[in-house]
């Protein structure tokens, strides 16, 4: 199934910004199904209503306020709360990234969305996704001195064809003038963290994320994510940018996975 509504968000130049990731065959057939889905399209249709979306993005104003926006969450973990503040597990035992921001719960549609991307292959989701992103900035982004991303394995990388986080990083560097520092994490092994507990995470983790040779001496460094489920990649990943001298490590992700028994108000 291909989604037909385009938003005005150039979603082929995100492709390419992946560029060493593709093969030529890929982006040939990537450029064929944007050609198609343009084709067949109505322009400025909202995503969810099918009404005008204004001609601005894939949304209308009405759908963009009804999406599962995060209202109070741990500054910290980003773990939705009942007020604003710091859980009481970030007190006891602060992970090694200084804050968090997930503007989103992962909760549909966001998180259909989000699959959408990764397990179907529906790449002008990279673009729309992006833009949920720039829309909803942490509000010291601007205190940042540069951004960088999870990397995947090259067996997921060999099975997807590209890294979501990789291409929206890229973007948003690219969009905010912010500079990107590709090589800053290395991922060697290590098994798809979707469905493993907190603890077993961290341990597929352990070996897998290591940190690159960056002088990150003194700096802000924010790390891009797509979801953020338990925090055991965004901990490996800020435990490893500081390794190499980053004095603050915050993590933007899109969306929040909250607890089983949350029930969003």
């Amino acid at each position: 199934m291909v989604f037909l509504n385009i938003d005005n968000i150039n979603a082929t130049e995100a492709i390419i910004e992946g560029g060493a990731m593709w093969s030529t065959i890929a982006k040939k057939i990537v450029d064929y199904w944007l050609k198609s889905i343009r084709k067949l399209t109505p322009p400025g249709e909202c995503e969810l209503c099918l009404q005008n979306a204004g001609g601005l993005f894939f949304l209308c104003n009405h759908c963009l306020q009804e999406l599962p926006h995060t209202v109070f969450a741990c500054s910290q973990c980003s773990e939705p709360m009942t007020s604003p503040g710091r859980c009481g597990r970030c007190q006891q035992k602060p992970p090694a990234f200084d804050y968090s921001y997930c503007p989103f719960l992962y909760q549909q549609p966001i998180s259909l969305w989000i699959k959408s991307c990764k397990d179907s292959h529906q790449l002008i989701w990279l673009s729309r996704l992006t833009g949920l992103m720039e829309r909803n900035q942490p509000g010291n982004l601007r205190q940042a001195d540069a951004i960088t991303f999870i990397p995947s394995s090259r067996r997921k990388l060999f099975n997807r064809g590209f890294n979501v986080t990789e291409i929206i990083a890229r973007r948003l560097a690219k969009r905010l003038s912010i500079p990107l520092i590709p090589n800053a994490l290395c991922k060697t092994s290590g098994n798809d963290q979707r469905g493993l507990s907190a603890s077993q995470r961290h341990r597929n983790l352990r070996n897998s994320l290591q940190p690159g040779k960056q002088d990150l001496h003194g700096k802000h460094i924010v790390i891009i994510e797509d979801v953020m489920t338990t925090g055991a990649t965004a901990n490996a990943a800020a435990s490893a940018l500081k390794q190499q001298g980053a004095s603050i490590v915050g993590i933007w992700a899109l969306a929040r996975t909250p607890p089983p028994q949350w029930q969003r108000t």
